[in-house]
């Protein structure tokens, strides 16, 4: 469920505002409205963590041993500090690398010599300049120029000129500046930088032994960043201060223990209708482990939505069953799962959410696999009869027509996921006739549904029936008529303004009729990638089966492509689940639930720091 939550107005002095944010994150309820920091310990805080950040960038994510010694956070600022001044020495050394690596590329083929010599000949009035062109060219340069050859090679000739800048030389002839320093001094200038830069990066390499003790500070930075935020972003007047929050209404009493302790004011206040909470979920145990699905998708219902927590986890649990649709695949997954109970449960002393999700969706699988006779995509009548023998006739692939009854449960699933989402919003609407447009609506969707048979599964074991149709033209009726039915202003202007907003609308309410056929006949997914993962078990099983067979290196082949293809499946089946399982739930279902996942979480201002922090000198928070 969606706790209910309460605005609060929080009034201290404003002498008292660091004393209060001490109290407010020991308390850990208050979500606080976002504030806007300001003033020199803020601004120091930001330029720290931030430099923290960018040197943490350099130091890579390779694992490093554990039970690094912690730093203070002085220390750490420090220590990044000094990453940023090797990573800045590291950047200056390849910029010197790539540009010495360029000026020895244009000068190499002119060969080593000393610049400074063709300087001190220019002092002397002797005009050395460097050239070449094309060697049956060479007759183009005026009669009277000395010069020396100085190469010749693959057509080209290089020339050293008795010249000054004055004289004009022919378009064919391509002048070379000779460089600063000879080429033996560039190459060893590179030399030099690459032994630099390989120190340097050897420094870099030892600094990133602490990059998880950074973290810490890092975590620390963060948390007196929220400290500073509020403190210096309350807004203050006549030596008072004040901010706003919202808290659960089951924990106002502690607020209002907390405001007589320390003499605040306190103003406590349901949440008016523009207003938009933040959304905390309370769940059983037995339902929480579906969280870290939500958290995966980054999805938080709006404070006013449903919480579908169980009808999601429910039918999450169903979709990724049939999907997989495999009880060998599920027999894996089961018992990696179990391992990974057994190695949480010795390290933590209780078994994590995600993996008790893990350990029900395999189980889920395993059975799924049990009812049709799917185990790594063997052909039912080579199964052992035990296999055989406990499948569901109905389901069972040795059954000829499980095919379509797969596609007849598909649909029956779509039926009864959309009939719960109308029947909520009947529920929800029920003190305004707006919830006979909601009956409609659920009326609409079981006279689809019996076309959705007839033109999908089978038009001869489906026939419609005249009453499928009439359930479908009445739900239209009531749909459009009071759809957007508004009680405020009367029943019979209501109805008025409820058909008038139809009308207006009318192309809106046919393509909503459509849309109902288009998410029940989307369920069929189910079946169809279901079917794709034992088409692929099926051809790698009988890729590899002839190589299995055989006691030689074709052996070896066999089980590798084996557990390649059947690894692969896997993959895509997780992906599969991903892009189909959630889908039906956030988009057909949630669709017709009216949902937009529009919330934003509950985050309580607390001490997120571990009780065993690093030295906090660094601050005063």
């Amino acid at each position: 469920m969606i706790a209910p939550m309460k605005r609060a107005f929080v009034v201290v002095l404003d002498r008292e505002r660091r004393e209060a944010v001490h109290e407010l994150r020991t308390m850990g309820l208050l979500h606080v409205e976002p504030l806007a920091g300001s003033g020199d310990g803020y601004n120091e805080l930001q330029k720290d963590h931030a430099n923290l950040v960018k040197a943490m960038a350099f130091l890579g994510n390779d694992k490093i041993g554990q039970n690094q010694k912690p730093f203070g956070i002085r220390e750490g600022i420090d220590y990044s500090e000094e990453i940023l001044k090797l990573a800045d020495k590291s950047k200056e050394l390849f910029d010197d690398i790539a540009q010495i690596s360029r000026e020895i590329e244009r000068v190499v083929s002119w060969g080593n010599f000393e610049p400074a010599l063709l300087a001190d000949l220019s002092g002397n009035s002797v005009h050395i300049r460097l050239v070449e062109l094309p060697a049956k060219k060479i007759g183009i340069l005026p009669d009277k120029l000395d010069y020396i050859i100085v190469d010749a090679a693959k057509g080209k000739v290089r020339l050293a000129l008795v010249a000054d800048q004055s004289l004009e030389l022919p378009a064919e002839v391509t002048e070379f500046k000779p460089s600063l320093k000879s080429l033996e001094s560039l190459q060893a200038d590179l030399a030099a930088r690459k032994d630099a830069l390989e120190n340097v990066q050897a420094a870099l390499a030892s600094l990133a032994k602490r990059r998880d003790a950074l973290k810490k500070v890092q975590a620390h930075l963060e948390r007196d960043i929220t400290f500073e935020t509020i403190r210096s972003g309350m807004y203050g007047e006549d030596e008072v201060a004040w901010f706003s929050g919202w808290i659960p209404a089951k924990d106002d009493k502690q607020l209002h223990d907390s405001a007589a302790k320390m003499g605040w004011g306190i103003i406590l206040d349901d949440p008016l209708d523009e207003e938009q909470p933040p959304t905390k979920v309370e769940n059983p145990p037995v339902v929480r482990i579906i969280q870290p699905v939500f958290d995966f998708l980054g999805v938080v219902p709006n404070y006013r939505e449903y919480d579908i927590s169980g009808l999601f986890l429910l039918f999450f649990v169903i979709f990724f069953a049939m999907i997989f649709g495999d009880g060998g695949y599920g027999t894996i997954m089961l018992i990696a799962g179990i391992a990974a109970a057994i190695g949480s449960k010795v390290k933590t002393g209780k078994v994590a959410d995600p993996i008790r999700l893990l350990l029900i969706l395999a189980a889920a699988t395993v059975a799924w696999g049990v009812c049709t006779a799917s185990w790594f995509g063997i052909p039912a009548d080579r199964l052992p009869a035990i296999l055989r023998n406990i499948a569901v006739p109905f389901v069972s692939n040795a059954n000829p027509a499980s095919s379509d009854n797969v596609k007849f449960l598909c649909f029956c699933l779509g039926l009864g996921q959309l009939l719960i989402a109308h029947l909520k919003n009947i529920i929800r609407d029920i003190k305004s006739l707006k919830f006979i447009g909601q009956v409609g609506q659920l009326c609409m969707v079981f006279g689809i549904y019996w076309i959705v048979l007839n033109l999908v599964v089978s038009s001869a074991r489906f026939v419609v029936p005249d009453w499928a149709l009439y359930f479908a033209g009445v739900g239209f009726a009531l749909n459009f008529i009071f759809g957007s039915y508004d009680g405020s202003k009367g029943f019979f202007k209501g109805v008025l303004g409820g058909i008038a907003s139809s009308m207006a609308n009318i192309v809106s309410i046919f393509l909503g009729v459509v849309n109902i056929f288009a998410d029940l006949v989307s369920y069929i997914r189910l079946w169809a990638v279901g079917l794709a993962g034992v088409g692929i078990s099926a051809t790698v099983n009988t890729m590899a089966g002839p190589m299995v067979g055989k006691f030689s290196l074709y052996l070896i082949a066999g089980v590798i492509l084996l557990a390649f293809g059947h690894g692969l499946n896997i993959i895509l089946s997780v992906l599969s689940v991903i892009v189909h399982g959630v889908r039906l739930n956030m988009l057909e279902f949630s669709g017709h639930l009216g949902m937009e996942w529009s919330g934003y979480k509950y985050e309580p201002f607390k001490d997120t720091v571990r009780s065993e922090r690093v030295d906090t000198t660094r601050s005063n928070s």
